[in-house]
């Protein structure tokens, strides 16, 4: 779990008690995890050993995650929901590519509108770096997140194309979508990196907005035939 908090499941969901329960248990479940394979190793903690420290059988854990990575990449689904947002929503004069980069310039996640503050407390910057990590420590991880890449990729290519107004399956929106993926993994690389390397916090914001920058302004310039700023409504 990359940035999980108990405040997620504050106040009386609107969805009711069935789902908030279910809410806390699958985070339980992801937050006891994490903490075993940060202290243990991926490669070292069994779902069994996870089950029995949630209190909760393997069938169950299996019933909200079906592989033992998504416990790990729990979140993946809001950091693109994050990016689909920002594209979505962004205001009259900006372009998808501007969007994006705020999100990821602004931000350590792109979900968490707090932006680089948690990196800024010594407690936080440890959990967050041991996270990095345990991920560069297993083989079963890194490959795993290649492959939720591929997915993101899929995914803003159909975006890409819905929001641009071309046709399904348009090369240019696939490679547009492509580009920002790579720059995506590029800034992924580059704040592992710093953090590993325990660099202040101040640095390793700078190095990974450097980045985001570069790439970021050069993708532009390659899709500004295309990703015109959104006209006023």
């Amino acid at each position: 779990m990359e940035d999980s908090s108990a405040t997620q499941l504050a106040g009386v969901p609107p969805a009711g008690l069935r789902a908030w329960k279910k809410a806390r248990t699958r985070l339980t479940i992801s937050n006891v995890a994490t903490g075993l394979f940060m202290r243990d190793g991926f490669e070292e903690v069994t779902v069994a050993q996870i089950a029995a420290a949630a209190e909760v059988s393997v069938k169950t854990v299996f019933n909200y995650f079906p592989a033992k990575e998504d416990l790990f990449f729990d979140r993946a689904e809001q950091v693109i929901g994050a990016l689909v947002d920002a594209v979505v929503e962004r205001p009259a004069g900006a372009t998808i590519v501007t969007a994006l980069h705020g999100v990821l310039a602004d931000r350590r996640v792109p979900f968490d509108p707090s932006g680089w503050r948690g990196l800024r407390d010594g407690e936080g910057y440890e959990r967050f770096r041991r996270y990095l990590e345990t991920e560069e420590a297993s083989p079963a991880l890194r490959t795993r997140r290649l492959v939720i890449s591929e997915l993101w990729t899929a995914r803003l290519a159909q975006l890409f194309a819905q929001q641009l107004g071309l046709p399904k399956g348009d090369p240019r929106a696939a490679t547009m979508a492509a580009m920002v993926n790579a720059a995506m993994m590029l800034r992924s690389r580059t704040l592992a990196a710093a953090m590993l390397e325990r660099l202040s916090a101040r640095t390793v914001e700078r190095r990974v907005r450097a980045v985001v920058d570069e790439a970021f302004a050069r993708i532009g310039i390659a899709f500004a035939d295309i990703d015109l700023p959104r006209a006023a409504s």
